[in-house]
């Protein structure tokens, strides 16, 4: 569904009487890489929702960035989060469902060029890069990023579809009762979608972040499930099976 803020009073952002700026749950050392629990919405007139947002938290930075995400065609509802960004391939893995939440763990990350052993196979199969030999001698054992982009582009002969989309995001970043809030304004392949994001490594965190927006009827949609519809890989809820 297209998602559309409906008007609530402002005191629904006081859960419990706690000030906005109290921290009211322990967070995990920086440098520590924590799984991190998920509450994602997408889609378009969210300005009664972002003002609100606006006038109880000051906006801390605002982050650009391109970057492609790769698409499994065959996942029910994409249990990875498979992305380039800056050089990089980036790995997230969904490891948990609870109450509406995803819990998303980061996996690893390589920099391009890339030892094509390295990749794994379920993502981009080696024989993938095989089916348009001859290489040249440098491309044999090491994938260059536009290489590799290549070849997901391609019909895979050894397993699902993968499917590539190039994203623009524009991330507002905020904090509310010590959480990380994102406003953020994207375009995939280019067009516009609109996305507002709790995360935290503590599960309580974002459902009373969650409550106090008053997003609980809303759909949880990660970005690389929002992404594949959009480019029509999966149906929207409302319209599967027709």
């Amino acid at each position: 569904m297209i998602a559309q803020m409906i008007d609530m009073p402002m005191d629904i952002l006081d859960v419990g009487n706690t000030p906005l700026d109290t921290p009211i749950f322990r967070l995990a050392a920086a440098n520590e890489i924590v799984p991190r629990f998920e509450f994602r919405i997408f889609g378009h007139d969210f300005v009664t929702l972002q003002r609100r947002i606006r006038k109880v938290a000051p906006c801390e930075s605002i982050v650009e960035s391109k970057e492609i995400y790769i698409l499994n065609g065959s996942r029910e509802n994409g249990d990875r989060n498979v992305k380039i960004r800056e050089g990089k391939l980036e790995f997230k893995r969904l490891i948990d469902r609870n109450n509406g939440l995803e819990r998303w763990k980061p996996t690893g990350s390589l920099e391009f060029p890339i030892e094509r052993a390295a990749i794994p196979d379920s993502l981009f199969p080696v024989s993938a890069l095989e089916r348009t030999l001859p290489f040249p001698d440098s491309l044999t054992a090491m994938v260059t990023e536009e290489e590799f982009l290549h070849h997901v582009a391609q019909d895979s002969l050894c397993g699902p579809r993968l499917y590539h989309a190039n994203v623009f995001k524009r991330r507002s970043r905020f904090t509310l009762q010590d959480c990380p809030v994102e406003i953020d304004w994207i375009l995939v392949n280019g067009a516009a979608i609109e996305s507002i994001a709790i995360e935290s490594g503590c599960a309580e965190q974002v459902l009373a972040v969650r409550s106090a927006l008053g997003l609980e009827q809303f759909e949880n949609v990660s970005y690389p499930l929002a992404i594949s519809r959009i480019l029509g890989i999966r149906a929207l809820p409302d319209t599967k099976g027709l």
